[in-house]
């Protein structure tokens, strides 16, 4: 699927007088060339500190499980000698991803640091077999400071990041044009993430009314409106931006490309929100015409593609496999202890909506009373507040008295879940995915029903991580729909780490879901 956008010519807008010079913007700001020598020596430390740990861990550790894994009398500084090349190639890959130059966030960041890991491995694997290194040289080492890298150097570069911008170089000041729902999204999202490192020193909305009041906070700061468009040199003057955000979807195209026209020489990057709020953008790629000046956004549906199913239930069969494993003790205990708390069988099963709409007996612990349907109908007859929360987010969120004294524990830290992994063995259900939804809910989940039932239910999900109970049904369904259009392999992995932080941490949700989810109405 693509969209055609043609560029219009240009149009007049009042921003401000014409510059008679135009003022270069490209010059050399030593913090940045600070940052990036900076970032280099924490990340060699990160690659010393993980090729230590695997030199221990291979020529000290590994040889008392098994004697066979003994290596010829090779000391650990000849060792770290023989491998200091391996530094270098490394260095090359993060510099071809660039993990020097560009301001990536959080996540993004973490991908393109396990793609130069990965390739860069491998670039080494390769020269030492083309070099022939001698058996004392342990290519298994290789292999373990990989490992230990993907696990250090992401936690080493978010604290050298978070430190450069407690002192200020890594912290880059940017000026956001609009100050409607979007733009407030767009401000929170610059801000709160360390790996981008920018400063929200204001924002710009033509609404006369809104100038001098506050956003909200930025960085620890308050933001306020400064101005009107009108006067964006001016304010970049002043605040001395480099670069510039426009959160204003509602502006007609002509405007946006004028403005943009405008501002480009003056701005060391623009970042543009478009009016196309919803679309994936995991994969998006930009393409286009040069001599028709036509852009185009090519949008892929990744789990349409048979490999990329292939892909996703293979790791549903290791990974299920293994955590079944696992979990079968805890299980058993579990199960004990229900059967001890209230009447009632240890596990419910019920029927869900599944895979391109079949549906499926979705198994769980039993966390609720043998008549729950009984005692919820009338707490919420004797309760109008319960009633309203019940029909907004189709839970009770507080107190809920059909549950048990085991099973509010087991809801509080998801362990009611367990049983569906054999949903996932039988191929009913993945690890990551949509909520399997009740079949009376059919009729709410609305025009996305078919974009979700085109992936297999989840015992976790991209909603369970952002907000869980403390979204709505109609946000539910949004985020499930976009994890759905947007799916990739990285993306299933975030969600399985920020699924380990919710498990551990699990009332943060609940600051998560405050911020909004629904897509902004107009600008």
């Amino acid at each position: 699927m693509s969209i055609g956008i043609m560029v219009p010519g240009r149009q007049q807008l009042p921003l401000d007088e014409e510059i008679e010079e135009q003022q270069p913007t490209g010059h050399f700001w030593s913090p940045q060339v600070a940052c990036a020598i900076l970032l280099i020596l924490t990340d060699m430390m990160a690659i010393a500190l993980s090729l230590a740990i695997a030199l221990v861990s291979r020529i000290y550790l590994l040889p008392t499980l098994d004697s066979d894994l003994s290596l010829p009398a090779f000391s650990f500084w000849n060792h770290a000698t023989a491998f200091g090349w391996m530094w270098l190639v490394l260095l090359v890959f993060f510099c071809v991803e660039g993990l020097y130059t560009q301001r990536r966030s959080m996540w993004n960041e973490v991908g393109h640091v396990v793609k130069a890991i990965g390739l860069g491995v491998t670039a080494v694997l390769a020269a030492a077999a083309l070099a022939q290194l001698s058996p004392g040289v342990s290519r298994g080492i290789i292999l373990l400071t990989a490992v230990n890298l993907l696990v250090l150097l992401p936690l080493i570069r978010y604290w050298a990041k978070w430190g450069l911008g407690k002192l200020g170089l890594w912290r880059k000041r940017i000026l956001i044009i609009g100050a409607a729902k979007t733009a407030r999204l767009a401000t929170e999202g610059l801000t709160s993430d360390p790996f981008l490192g920018y400063e929200v020193v204001g924002l710009l909305d033509d609404d006369p009314r809104k100038r001098g009041t506050r956003i909200g906070l930025c960085g620890g700061k308050h933001a306020y409106v400064l101005g009107t468009l009108a006067e964006t040199r001016e304010q970049m003057r002043r605040t001395q931006a480099k670069d510039i955000l426009i959160a204003i979807p509602g502006m007609s195209e002509g405007k946006l490309v004028t403005l943009v026209h405008r501002l480009q020489s003056y701005c060391e990057s623009i970042y543009v929100v478009p009016q196309l709020w919803g679309l994936p953008m995991m994969h998006l790629q930009i393409e286009g015409f040069l001599r028709q000046r036509v852009m185009m956004f090519k949008l892929s549906n990744n789990l349409a593609k048979p490999w990329n199913r292939w892909l996703k239930r293979s790791l549903d069969l290791f990974l299920g496999g293994v955590l079944t494993i696992l979990a079968l003790p805890l299980g058993l205990v579990i199960a004990v202890l229900i059967k001890i708390d209230s009447a009632g069988p240890a596990l419910f099963v019920q029927e869900r909506l599944g895979y391109r709409g079949r549906t499926f007996r979705c198994i769980k612990f039993r966390t609720m009373l043998v008549d729950s349907d009984e005692k919820l109908t009338e707490y919420l007859q004797d309760n109008p507040h319960a009633a309203d929360e019940w029909q907004r987010y189709a839970k009770l969120r507080e107190y809920d008295p059909r549950l048990t004294r085991v099973g509010r524990f087991l809801r509080h830290w998801s362990l009611d879940e367990l049983p569906q992994l054999f949903n996932v063995l039988k191929g009913e259900m993945s690890l990551i995915g949509p909520r399997p939804y009740l079949l009376q809910e059919r009729s709410r989940i609305g025009v996305n029903l078919s974009t979700i039932l085109s992936s297999r239910p989840g015992v976790t999900g991209f909603w369970q991580v952002n907000g869980r109970n403390h979204v709505t049904i109609d946000e539910r369904v949004q985020l499930e729909a976009w994890y759905v259009r947007n799916w990739t392999v990285w993306l299933d992995c975030i969600v399985l780490a920020k699924t380990l932080k919710a498990l551990s941490f699990p009332q943060n949700g609940k600051a998560t879901a405050e911020r909004a989810y629904a897509a902004p109405a107009g600008s």
